[in-house]
This record gives structure tokens, C-alpha cells and sequence, in this order.
């Protein structure tokens, strides 16, 4: 009788677990929360290569679609992102990490774009080359004016990848707040 009885359960945990499963659902994925994709990138402006230690700006607007398929309205509080360059093909270097504190509105079942865009200066960037990515430049064997340089000349055509990656956008929604993490890469090849 025992033995029954703990079969018996054991079938009915068995039937409760599939039957509570949401089916198609990946498992980092839950219904309704916003998701975050990059779109493009845009050069703002842009400004003729001067050797160094001269300072010349480049400006860059990374776009992001912003999907809300939930039921309610979300807003946007706090975005961040940290921005890599392609230094050779596969090899990506952390550049700079934009954050952006804007307050914006996404109303529900829409998608929204949101614009950031960042003003990099080429003695920051030799300065990040040098300091942060001092070990991958010394395995890949490039300088860091030269490398910078070749990224400016470049740009414009998008010749080298620009990816983003470990992307926070913080929501608050009526249910509480919301945190979803992001990464994308472009062009998208």
C-alpha cells in the first residue's frame, strides 16, 4: 500500500512539473520583461586625424531598440554599456563605458529607440590601449597612436567590428524594478 501511495505521488509531481512549464521559453527569457538589442551605429561627427599629443574628438550614437511586451508601461532610469573595438579580426578591446541617467517612457507592446551617443578623444582612448588593454596590445603586438589612428581612418566605412557588451538597462515598472543585461555587435556580419 505504501509503495502505491509513493508512486501515486511521484507520478503526480511528475504531471505537475511538465504542466507547470511554460513551453518555447528559454531559460534566461521570462515573458514580458523589456528586452535590449543593438540596431546600429552612427558617426555623429567626425574630425580629421591629428598626430598627438593633439586631442581629435570622434563622435559615435550607438541606437537600441528597446522592446516592451508586457501589459504596462516601463521607464528607463539608468543605461550603461561598455564599448569594444575590433583590433584584429576576433580580438576586441575595452574602449570607454558609457552610462546615460536619462528618464524615458516605453509604453507597452511597443518597441522604442534609444540613442546614446558618445564623444571619444584619441588620448583617452591611446590612454586605454596603454593601461587597460596593456597585456592584449603586447600579445597582439600593436601600438596603441597607430592602432588609434587606423580606427579613425576606418570609421567611416565601418571596417573594423564595434561591439557592446556588459549593457545594463535598469527599468521601473509598477511591479517593481527591472534589470536586463545586453550585448551586440556591429556591422552585423
Amino acid at each position: 500500500m505504501r509503495r502505491v501511495l509513493l508512486v501515486l505521488i511521484m507520478i503526480a509531481f511528475a504531471v505537475w512539473g511538465m504542466t507547470a512549464c511554460k513551453p518555447g521559453l528559454l531559460p534566461t527569457e521570462e515573458v514580458g520583461r523589456p528586452k535590449v538589442t543593438l540596431d546600429r551605429v552612427e558617426v555623429m561627427s567626425y574630425f580629421p586625424w591629428v598626430d598627438l599629443p593633439a586631442r581629435t574628438p570622434l563622435a559615435l550614437a550607438y541606437v537600441f531598440n528597446i522592446d516592451n511586451p508586457s501589459g504596462y508601461n516601463i521607464k528607463l532610469e539608468n543605461f550603461k554599456f561598455t564599448t569594444f573595438f575590433e583590433a584584429a579580426p576576433g580580438e576586441y578591446l575595452h574602449i570607454a563605458s558609457p552610462t546615460t541617467y536619462d528618464t524615458v517612457y516605453v509604453p507597452s507592446k511597443t518597441v522604442s529607440q534609444y540613442r546614446v551617443v558618445y564623444v571619444y578623444d584619441s588620448v583617452t582612448m591611446v590612454g586605454s590601449l596603454t593601461v587597460a588593454n596593456f597585456k592584449k596590445m603586447e600579445e597582439l603586438k600593436l601600438k596603441p597612436d597607430e592602432l588609434t589612428k587606423s580606427w579613425y581612418s576606418k570609421i567611416g566605412d565601418f571596417a573594423f567590428g564595434i561591439k557592446v557588451g556588459e549593457g545594463q538597462a535598469t527599468f521601473s515598472t509598477e511591479r517593481g524594478d527591472i534589470i536586463v543585461p545586453f550585448e551586440g555587435k556591429f556591422p552585423k556580419k
